[in-house]
């Protein structure tokens, strides 16, 4: 695979909080490919975002409205 075709994950992962020994949590981006280009609605904005399967998965789980999604 040629590395100059891959594209971050413009998801966001929270880390640590209450309940781990993480400590306070804290907002990263997601270090995995992306392998899909979200078209989402989000605070009544249309966003087109590329995603791995994580952060789509859990895009899904919270609820979030997909309207499209294409194969990178």
């Amino acid at each position: 695979m040629d590395n100059n075709n891959v594209v971050q994950c413009e998801g966001w992962r929270r880390r640590g909080g209450a309940f781990t020994m993480g400590g306070r949590p804290k907002w990263t981006q997601c270090k995995n490919d992306a392998i899909v280009m979200v078209e989402a609605v989000q605070d009544g904005k249309t966003e087109m975002m590329p995603a791995c399967m994580t952060c789509w998965e859990e895009s899904v789980e919270r609820g979030i409205q997909i309207n499209k999604v294409t194969p990178i």
